[in-house]
């Protein structure tokens, strides 16, 4: 995983799923992805190595993925 597609999934793909199913967000996934975008800018910033990154970015990323697959079945299925 590079910064840059860490980038996408924090500032889009996380932060479209936070918002998806109605009018109110998704607090707990919210507040996953706003506590990995700070750490993300301290990886900007050079305070914090890529590799402390990576364990919030595969959480949020597996929920990405598995959102994407629910969606992809439902469009299939329904």
């Amino acid at each position: 995983m590079s910064p840059s597609s860490v980038a996408q999934l924090l500032t889009q793909d996380a932060r479209l799923l936070a918002r998806r199913n109605s009018p109110s967000i998704d607090q707990e996934l919210e507040a996953e992805r706003q506590q990995a975008l700070e750490l993300f800018f301290k990886f900007q910033d050079g305070l914090l190595p890529f590799k402390e990154l990576i364990p919030f970015i595969a959480i949020i990323q597996r929920k990405v993925d598995l959102n994407r697959a629910l969606l992809k079945w439902e469009q299939e299925n329904i």
